[in-house]
């Protein structure tokens, strides 16, 4: 038997803007996105027979097929024609349907983890093999600080960039983000979007936050707490804040530890909401 165990981290869009709907029904995106230490555990094995058995524990997660981190382990088997059973042991944290990534940080995992235990793909094979399972797996495989464009697919790393600290509020219920989506087309009209952020990444890298998330209007017309969230952190004074993902949860960012923790503090004991005090990492993390 052949076993990793990986952290999975959580993600932030620092920006996202959503340049136009494509032909095929999805949507061209742009967005700055890092990886975050709120993690899920995954231990991930090859043993003797056949066939995909995935165990979880903490916060419910869907099971079998339905489940992406299933679904990275099938395809993997696939494309790969590595033989064996594959056992997966789910510790769910993070939130699910919350703009965090972890359905599609824990299917990254699992390639990332089958991989190295087999040896069987580069690093931009397994970039490509994640596009057949969702549009944040690709994202994940390199796991750092990255301008995500396209599909999700079309990735620059930005190697150099800040590790902010970060305040996350999740108002504990579950986002679809097809529906966001369609609220952005219906707001839209489908149209080509010409306000792009220009420079984005220059003004990241030197500590400026040039924060938007084109879905954020959609979400809050679906899911109008969240501008409840938002305006809780905007009365703190607390400017640098947004939405990630397609929500529900919103952020504010921080560039040292102890002023985060200051309002972790004036927040956390809230029982309208979940408070994570977080930071932007690089790499996977293993145990």
């Amino acid at each position: 038997m052949k076993s990793i165990i990986l952290l999975s981290p959580a993600k932030i869009n620092l920006t996202l803007e959503v340049l136009r709907k494509r032909d095929d029904g999805y949507h061209e995106i742009r967005s700055i996105i890092q990886p975050v230490n709120l993690f899920d555990e995954l231990n991930i094995c090859i043993e003797e027979g056949e066939g995909i058995e995935l165990d979880s524990k903490g916060l419910d997660v869907p099971s079998g097929q339905s489940n992406l981190t299933w679904k990275a382990a099938d395809v993997f088997i696939k494309e790969s024609g590595i033989r064996g059973k594959i056992r997966i042991a789910l510790t769910k944290k993070i939130p699910l349907g919350a703009g965090l990534g972890g359905g599609s940080s824990n299917a990254a995992a699992v390639l990332v983890g089958l991989n190295r235990l087999s040896k069987k793909f580069s690093q931009g094979e397994l970039v490509i093999l994640s596009s057949k399972i969702g549009a944040d797996v690709a994202f994940f495989i390199n796991c750092m600080t990255a301008l995500v464009e396209g599909f999700g697919e079309k990735i620059t790393l930005l190697r150099d960039s800040p590790h902010y600290y970060y305040l996350f509020l999740n108002p504990g219920f579950e986002v679809s983000t097809k529906k966001v989506y369609e609220c952005w087309d219906e707001l839209n009209h489908g149209v080509v979007n010409h306000t792009r952020i220009e420079d984005t990444t220059s003004l990241f890298r030197s500590g400026a936050f040039p924060l938007r998330n084109d879905l954020e209007t959609p979400a809050t017309k679906l899911y109008p707490s969240i501008t409840n969230l938002k305006e809780r952190l905007l009365s703190l004074r607390l400017e640098a804040t947004s939405m990630t993902g397609s929500g529900p949860t919103v952020f504010s960012i921080f560039k040292d530890e102890k002023s985060a923790k200051v309002f972790y503090n004036l927040l956390k004991d809230s029982s309208s909401f979940k408070v994570f005090l977080v930071k932007g990492i690089s790499g996977w993390h293993r145990l």
